[in-house]
């Protein structure tokens, strides 16, 4: 309760996050306006500051009492040397060195137009990304879009190059209008892909005792950020109020990278199709009730093998009067990324080495959803809440966990280019089956995943927004 009220003033205090839509991201991002010009240079920041209200970990205790003869069991030395550190969901990230940090989350430059002397039916999208996240954990600077595309064929226009997938609506949105600061649990651990490659120097790992088979593995590249390099085939149709909208890509599943270091020449297809009854408006803040369904399927290639890897969800979004209501379902199969473990940073010997696990094969599962309302009350200001819930590892009893948020918001809308954002989240990672540790072995991790998994704490974020 005491969490609630706080949360509650402050959204009451402060505004957040950009201004609430729903839109045709094929057309808005894809396309140019009639009349555009052949360049036009535009972008934005977003300077963020977050603060993590969770502790240091302690309680891993020296021993567990076996559930098979009532024994104490010890508990490894190289589990016990985690107590007094911070897991990294308590740690600002990319860098994950500090629980709290003021950082240029985002700072995108971009160009944008119509190629002269094609009647406008060829235009083109160019963003590059500098700020400190995910995109740019290897280089300091990496483009995000490089697209053409062609509108010669009467419903099928083309779109070639790096840019965004047909996914779900957080992942195609542009996050200059993204509606909270940080993305749903759900949307970020499936959507925005994490590559990784087999791990081989584990020198001071141990052989995890879980009950779904897992791959130790390492990061490699930066995160996919719901893009790829590929072709896309789309358009939308208006009846009367109603629009309908489909598109279908074909792509390199290597993420943002040109290249095809990531994945051995495998390829991903991924679908959507969503219809649309619209009140009245048009581009990004326009009044409608959209549904949408979209699927994704591919291979990954990992350790000479390929597997199976397929995201598919379905959702709807309403927004009218300034009310906003909204939800996505989401769920996984194969490769899926499960989470450093230990979670922590690496402190050397005698603890355990934290190492990437990944659940490779298809009968491996994922699930999640969201749901979200806001509603802006006057022209400056809006207030928002959402919640979102991820279970991972659905197939082994031993091994599932589920991460759930709630998020306050509120937005203060300066003028049309500049915003100011304040979230408030409250946390919470469960152990989901406690009662499958039936092992000594597992009763000693179950024991020490459960006290890190606790030591979760809520979040304070601020965001500025300016869009040039």
């Amino acid at each position: 309760m005491k969490k609630t009220l706080l949360a509650t003033a402050m959204v009451a205090a402060f505004g957040h996050a950009p201004v609430s839509f729903a839109t045709n991201w094929f057309q808005l991002q894809n396309n140019e306006q009639p009349g555009a010009a052949a360049y036009k240079f535009w972008g934005f920041i977003q300077p963020t500051y977050t603060h993590n209200e969770g502790g240091i970990v302690s309680g891993i205790p020296a021993t567990v009492v076996s559930p098979a003869n009532g024994a104490n069991v010890a508990v490894p030395a190289g589990l016990q040397a985690y107590n007094g550190q911070t897991a990294l969901f308590n740690l600002v990230g990319p860098d994950l060195a500090h629980s709290d940090q003021l950082r240029m989350f985002r700072a995108r430059p971009g160009v944008r137009g119509v190629i002269p002397g094609t009647d406008e039916n060829i235009n083109y999208f160019a963003l590059a990304e500098l700020g400190n996240n995910g995109l740019t954990r290897e280089r300091q600077a990496v483009l995000t879009d490089a697209t053409v595309t062609f509108n010669y064929i009467p419903g099928a226009r083309i779109r070639v190059g790096l840019g965004r997938l047909p996914l779900g609506e957080e992942a195609m949105l542009g996050v200059q209008i993204m509606d909270y600061i940080d993305y749903t649990n759900v949307t970020n651990q499936l959507l925005n892909e994490r590559f990784v490659e087999p791990y081989t120097n584990a020198s001071r790992t141990h052989a995890a005792v879980v009950g779904a088979p897992m791959a130790m593995s390492k990061l490699k590249g930066a995160f996919g950020g719901y893009r790829d390099v590929g072709v896309e085939v789309y358009d939308w149709f208006n009846r009367g109020r109603w629009e309908y909208a489909y598109a279908v890509m074909a792509s390199q599943a290597n993420g943002i990278s040109f290249g095809d270091d990531l994945n051995s020449g495998n390829h991903d297809v991924t679908a959507r199709v969503q219809a649309a009854y619209v009140f009245q408006g048009a581009g990004p803040k326009r009044e409608d009730i959209t549904a949408y369904a979209w699927h994704q399927e591919g291979k990954r290639a990992y350790g000479g093998t390929d597997y199976n890897r397929i995201r598919e969800g379905i959702g709807a979004k309403y927004l009218r009067h300034g009310v906003r209501v909204g939800g996505e379902y989401i769920r996984a199969k194969g490769m899926i990324y499960v989470a450093p473990t230990p979670q922590f940073n690496d402190i050397g010997a005698p603890a355990f080495e934290p190492v990437d696990y990944v659940a490779l094969d298809s009968g491996n599962k994922a699930d999640g959803y969201y749901l979200d309302v806001g509603w802006k009350f006057s022209p400056q200001w809006e207030v928002d809440l959402r919640y979102d819930e991820l279970s991972k590892m659905t197939n082994s009893a031993y091994d599932e966990r589920k991460a759930s948020t709630w998020t306050l918001g509120g937005q203060y809308f300066y003028s049309p280019k500049l915003r100011f954002a304040l979230n408030y989240e409250i946390r919470d990672i469960k152990v989901v089956n406690p009662g499958a540790q039936i092992t000594n072995g597992q009763k000693i991790q179950g024991t020490a995943a459960g006290i890190i998994g606790g030591s979760v704490g809520d979040r304070l974020s601020a965001q500025m927004t300016w869009v040039f």
